[in-house]
C-alpha cells in the first residue's frame, strides 16, 4: 500500500511524523464511528497531498488486510505484563507463531525497558523481525516487523468509561511510531531498524475492557488530531542533539511548550467527558 502522494520524496527526506495509520476492526460500527470522527480532520485526508501523515479505517481482520500491503507494524493492545493470550492479542500471538514464539520476545523488551511491568497508557516498539522473517519465509504471508505494544490495563478488567486511557495509549503509539523513525533517520544507512511508513491498529479498549466504540473513537480522532497539530511536527527543522543515535539529528519546531498551550489540550481531552455527560 505505497502512498503515491510522498512516492516522490525518498524515504530519507521523509520527517519522522509522515507514516499512515490504519484503523482495522470487524465490527462495523466501530469503523463508522471511526469515520464520523476522522472526517472532522481534514488535515490527514488521503486527497490531500501536503499532509505526511494519514489515516484509513477499514472493515475486516488483520489477517485479510496483511494480504492486501505491506505493513511495517501492528499495535497490541496490551496488558502491562506481555501476557499475549486473550482478546486480539492471541490472534495476533497465533498470527507470528504462537504464545510460546512471541511473548518471550515481547516480555524480554519489556524486562530490559520496564523492569516486567509496563506502565498502562505507553507504548513500547519491539522488533520482532526473526518471527517476521520466518512466517514471510514458510508461510509466505506478510507480517509487520514490529509490533507496538500498548497496555490498555495492567491485568485483564473492564475499563472505566470516564478514563482518558484510550487517548493516552494513542498519544503513545503515535509518537512511539515517530521517534522510532526519527531513529532510523538519524542513523542513516547504519541504522539496523527499518522506518515504519504503515500501522495497523484496532480499537483500544472495545474488547475486554468493554469500554464504548463511540468514546474510543472520538478518543483515538482527538490523539489524532492533536498529533498533526503537534508544534513538532510542523515548522519543521533539523537540530543537533545527544543522545539520540550517533550524535544525531533530531525533528522538532524550536518553539517552547507554554501553560496556553498545556491548557487547550487539558480542556480538549475534559471535553470528551463533558459531551458523554450531556
Amino acid at each position: 500500500m505505497a502512498d503515491n502522494d510522498v512516492s516522490e520524496m525518498s524515504k530519507e527526506n521523509l520527517p519522522p511524523y509522515a507514516f499512515k495509520l490504519h484503523l482495522v476492526d470487524t465490527r462495523t460500527s466501530l469503523v463508522k464511528a471511526w469515520d464520523k470522527e476522522i472526517s472532522k480532520i481534514p488535515s490527514v485526508n488521503l486527497t490531500d497531498p501536503t499532509q505526511g501523515f494519514k489515516v484509513e479505517t477499514h472493515n475486516t481482520t488483520f489477517q485479510d488486510f496483511f494480504t492486501k500491503g505491506v505493513f511495517q507494524c501492528v499495535v497490541s493492545p496490551a496488558n502491562s505484563f506481555g501476557l499475549m493470550d486473550g482478546g486480539l492479542d492471541y490472534y495476533i500471538s497465533e498470527y507470528y507463531g504462537g504464545f510460546e514464539a512471541l511473548v518471550p520476545i515481547v516480555q524480554k523488551e519489556i524486562q530490559d525497558k520496564w523492569c516486567g511491568e509496563q506502565n498502562v497508557g505507553t507504548c513500547l516498539i519491539v522488533d520482532v523481525n526473526e518471527l517476521s522473517s520466518s512466517i514471510k519465509k514458510y508461510k509466505h504471508l506478510n507480517a509487520p516487523r514490529y509490533i507496538a505494544h500498548c497496555p490498555t490495563m495492567r491485568t485483564p478488567k473492564s475499563l472505566d468509561q470516564s478514563d482518558d486511557i484510550v487517548y493516552r495509549c494513542t498519544w503513545a503509539m503515535l509518537t512511539a511510531v515517530r521517534y522510532h523513525n526519527a531513529i532510523v533517520k538519524s542513523e542513516g544507512k547504519n541504522s539496523k531498524h527499518q522506518r515504519i511508513d504503515e500501522i495497523v491498529c484496532a480499537g483500544f479498549g472495545t474488547g475486554v475492557g468493554g469500554f464504548s466504540e463511540d468514546r474510543c473513537a472520538a478518543q483515538m480522532a482527538l490523539a489524532i488530531k492533536n498529533f498533526t497539530a503537534a508544534p513538532a511536527n510542523s515548522n519543521q527543522k533539523v537540530t543537533r542533539t545527544e543522545g539520540i543515535g550517533n550524535g544525531s539529528l533530531s525533528w522538532g519546531s524550536g518553539l517552547l511548550i507554554h501553560w496556553s498551550y498545556a491548557r487547550k489540550i487539558e480542556r480538549a481531552v475534559q471535553t470528551l467527558f463533558h459531551t458523554d455527560a450531556e
